[in-house]
């Protein structure tokens, strides 16, 4: 005989027995790629388990409740259901969780498992008593077998409602089963009682709400009401949310609907309704390049719609062009949108936030082209203290303005209290000043002045760190609202900056990040930006492909650089072959930095006119200079506009100035304007 049985011991309970067999027996069934499961262990209310949904292995926070029943004798119903008696508290105590709930039922005698979802058990249990909470107990009937196709159905559901109620799960909950009442509970800062109230909530003040970034609570609310309200003020305003979360088969659908009764809408939002239908066509390409332009373009003249697209135009006009002369133009439109007093602060604040984006990467490429010319200069001449001194100044001059227009656009947007206008002048912000760190990470002047600091080896690890701070901030927001499009656009940011300081353990997580968002709502034309990407499309590559083009460019314009010299040499060959044959008075002037040249007299103006200086004060400055014996400076590296040197040498563009003054050294000869040679001293 054992010592065991001789001691007195805790008996088991076959009940205890039966329900650790069917958790045991349960797990297998949710596998552990999909689900994370987690006992409910203290103090049991009726409560067996909670259970996660993983994606990809990687873990949603997106859960649903169990209740576990089972039985080892129990016989099936007549049409092989089985029924278990629940508690009314026990339903009560799975819906206050406020998250999708299920009853599973396991059946020893045939080794299998039933379900129930909550959902349906309480559109049952309504249907025949609306006052159901009164009577103490319900019969939960069930003949659906949990099977491997039932559990990726469980698992599908569950992440449909989650991810439509995700950010709302305080605010929402289900108060009467909405196939039965359409009655639904919200916050106090809604108060809806029944669709007719969400219909009518939606109407006044949905427009206004996806203005204030909160489409998502538009699109949650939508999922509480029946599909066939006709209302095309509410499909409008329904489908354009559904527009900026990245559901365009969801949006294109409510367009459908709002353009039925298009007759009840007021003409700008029937602008509205062709213009969102035409973006949402054309991303998931019902609708060719040429028809969505055919739309748009009609839409020019829109009260509403047509300065945002004058801003996405205007872009355009200058990205193609990518000159000064296309940045000034680009600038001019936008502030005649800036500067209206006519046009709501939505559209004025877009529009300054381009101009921000726009303008700072002009200084960030200027600064480093002049750091350029300035290399090439010394590689020819030597260090150069002050040109590099002119160039920090210039630089430091454009940036200190563009801080200021910063600081003031965003102080004003904050206190306007948008949303898409803080959140796009934030992001423009960052990328302009991780664009100037890139560009001096592989930019710098190569000659060495000691004392005069090198861009290449300053620490800017503090300003990577508040970069990606603010990154972080930034995607919060757009997570929250649900705006997918502008969270991909930050995340791919994040990527970048991730990717720049060589963290690429934390740079892959982010790609995953954003591949998975890409590829849960079907984003092709994202998808495309983002293979570029990850294919060598990161600011830092693509400086690099531009150093590398630049060194062959440079080789080329070197080339043709002396080839013009040459040809200019020949010239002066053949006014010494020509010999002196000025006949009366000449004046004297140095072109800058070709040297001195003879004009007679008498053909003054026509000096003017070869030069295009087209002026009067300077022409009248330059008349006194010859009366009086003085030699005038011309710098002919640029339009003359006054008389000087002006910035000598960092006024050189390269060979397009080179190219001007061999222009100008061929018409001098035509002219018959002679080189002249000054001796100074004796």
């Amino acid at each position: 005989m054992s010592i065991l049985d001789e001691i007195q011991l805790p008996e088991g309970s076959d009940k205890e027995e039966l329900e650790q067999l069917s958790k045991d027996k349960l797990r297998p069934l949710l596998g552990i790629d999909l689900f994370e499961i987690r006992e409910e262990t203290y103090r049991d209310k009726g409560l067996d388990l909670l259970i996660e949904l993983k994606y990809k292995k990687r873990y949603t926070n997106f859960r649903f409740l169990v209740q576990l029943k089972s039985t080892e004798t129990k016989k099936p119903n007549s049409d092989n259901s089985y029924s278990w008696q629940i508690d009314t508290s026990n339903i009560q105590y799975l819906l206050n969780g406020g998250l999708p709930a299920y009853y599973i039922c396991y059946v020893k005698k045939t080794d299998s498992f039933y379900y129930r979802q909550l959902n349906d058990f309480i559109s049952e249990i309504s249907t025949k008593k609306e006052d159901w909470n009164s009577q103490a107990t319900h019969i939960l009937r069930t003949s659906e077998l949990l099977t491997g196709v039932a559990v990726n159905e469980i698992f599908e559901e569950v992440k449909r409602r989650c991810i439509a109620s995700r950010e709302l799960t305080e605010k929402l909950q289900i108060g009467k089963s909405e196939s039965i009442s359409k009655k639904v509970s919200i916050t106090s800062d809604y108060n809806i009682t029944d669709e007719s109230s969400i219909v009518e909530l939606i109407e006044k003040i949905g427009l206004v709400s996806i203005n204030e970034g909160r489409f998502k609570d538009i699109v949650s609310l939508n999922e509480k009401v029946s599909s066939d309200i006709t209302s095309p003020l509410y499909n409008l305003t329904v489908g354009i949310a559904a527009y900026y979360t990245s559901n365009l088969f969801d949006a294109l659908a409510c367009f459908q609907k709002a353009s039925r009764f298009r007759s009840d809408l007021s003409a700008d939002l029937v602008e509205h309704l062709e213009y969102f239908d035409a973006l949402v066509k054309y991303s998931i390409g019902f609708m060719n390049q040429d028809e969505y332009l055919t739309v748009i373009n009609s839409l020019k003249k829109s009260k509403h719609l047509q300065f945002y697209i004058q801003i996405e135009q205007a872009k355009e006009r200058y990205l193609d062009s990518y000159n000064e002369l296309g940045f000034q133009a680009f600038k001019t439109e936008l502030f005649l949108i800036i500067n209206n007093e006519n046009i709501n602060s939505n559209i004025k604040f877009i529009a300054s936030c381009e101009y921000l984006l726009f303008w700072g990467y002009r200084i960030n490429l200027n600064h480093f082209q002049s750091i350029a010319i300035i290399n090439a200069i010394e590689n020819e001449q030597g260090p150069n203290k002050d040109m590099r001194i002119a160039g920090a100044r210039d630089w430091f001059n454009q940036n200190n303005e563009w801080e200021k227009f910063y600081q003031e656009l965003n102080d004003e947007i904050i206190e306007k209290n948008d949303f898409f206008a803080f959140n796009m002048c934030k992001l423009n912000e960052v990328k302009i000043r991780f664009e100037l760190i890139v560009y001096a990470s592989l930019i710098a002047f190569e000659k060495t002045i000691p004392d005069f600091p090198n861009s290449s080896v300053i620490d800017n690890s503090s300003q990577i760190e508040t970069i990606l701070r603010n990154l972080d901030k930034i995607a919060t927001n757009y997570k929250n609202s649900y705006h997918i499009d502008n969270l991909i656009a930050t995340l791919s940011t994040k990527y970048e900056v991730l990717h720049f300081v060589k963290k690429n353990n934390e740079a892959k997580k982010v790609a995953d990040e954003i591949s998975e968002l890409i590829e849960f709502h079907s984003l092709k034309e994202q998808k495309k930006k983002f293979n570029f990407l990850l294919n060598g499309g990161t600011i830092e590559e693509n400086v690099k492909k531009l150093l590398a083009n630049t060194v062959e460019k440079s080789k080329a314009d070197k080339a043709e650089h002396q080839r013009l010299v040459d040809e200019m040499k020949s010239f002066d060959k053949l006014e010494i072959e020509q010999g002196d044959k000025n006949i009366g008075g000449v004046v004297t002037v140095e072109l800058f930095p070709i040297g001195h040249f003879s004009i007679p007299k008498n053909n003054i103006d026509q000096f003017y006119e070869l030069l295009e200086i087209d002026s009067y004060k300077l022409t009248k400055h330059l008349d006194y200079f010859f009366d009086n014996g003085i030699i005038p400076v011309l710098n002919i590296f640029n339009n003359i506009k006054v008389e000087g040197h002006c910035n000598g040498m960092l006024d050189d563009k390269g060979i397009i100035s080179w190219r001007r003054i061999r222009k100008i050294r061929e018409d001098l000869y035509k002219l018959k304007f002679k080189r002249k040679i000054i001796k100074y001293g004796l």
